[in-house]
């Protein structure tokens, strides 16, 4: 009996995994994206850095904000959601996620580069936050709402100025 369940864990494992991966996004293309100047005004770009499986949403009426989502086959309602946000100087790419797996992924990744994380003040959350040599990744978890886990790399585009403060321009989302 334990070998049946067994097997039909790892089974689960097999068919859900490559599903809930897809929505996680590599730090790679969190930060190609940040550096592309025209990635809040060409879709495309942003796209081109997504799977397949990713869905653009342009402005509307109610929501002023363009976003790409990750709907779960057979699911109606987004387990994740990429929006950016204009900053002076540069951009910030926003990855919401219901999947803790991205965060942890996104922290072996920005561990692996040698950045130290430092706890930031968060009110009914934990967040930290990584300082990169030329951009800052803020991971947020714990978050109230539809989409509990929240990074927000924030890179200045190569010939803009760097941010005055020492905070980079990231805010909490």
């Amino acid at each position: 009996m334990r070998a049946f369940l067994l097997l039909a864990f790892l089974i689960g494992q097999a068919l859900w995994a490559p599903a809930l991966q897809a929505q996680c996004i590599a730090l790679a293309d969190l930060l190609a994206i940040g550096a592309e100047p025209t990635a809040l005004a060409t879709p495309k770009v942003v796209t081109d850095h997504l799977t397949f499986e990713w869905t653009y949403m342009g402005p509307t009426a109610t929501v002023r904000e363009a976003a790409w989502t990750y709907v779960p086959a057979g699911s109606t309602t987004p387990t994740a959601r990429l929006q950016m946000r204009a900053q002076r100087p540069g951009q910030d790419v926003v990855l919401k996620t219901t999947q803790a797996s991205c965060l942890r992924d996104l922290g072996r990744e920005l561990k692996s580069r040698k950045l130290t994380a430092q706890p930031v003040t968060c009110p009914s959350c934990e967040a930290v936050r990584y300082q990169g040599p030329d951009f800052e990744a803020t991971i947020y978890s714990q978050m109230k709402g539809e989409f509990p886990y929240v990074v927000v790399v924030h890179q200045v585009p190569p010939g803009m100025p760097p941010a005055a403060s020492g905070t980079g321009g990231v805010k909490a989302p």
